[in-house]
């Protein structure tokens, strides 16, 4: 996989196959995750 046409970053995806297709699924999570822990921390605070 010489080219990695779904990602920017082909330096790091021509290492690492995988990364191209979980990179989305990664940003997604970390959005998730930080928008739901703003939410428990302003709403206990």
């Amino acid at each position: 996989m010489k080219n990695c046409n779904l990602c920017k970053y082909s330096k790091v995806c021509n290492d690492l196959p995988g990364v191209c297709i979980l990179l989305p699924y990664l940003a997604i999570t970390v959005v998730v995750v930080s928008l739901g822990y703003l939410f428990v921390t302003q709403e206990l605070m």
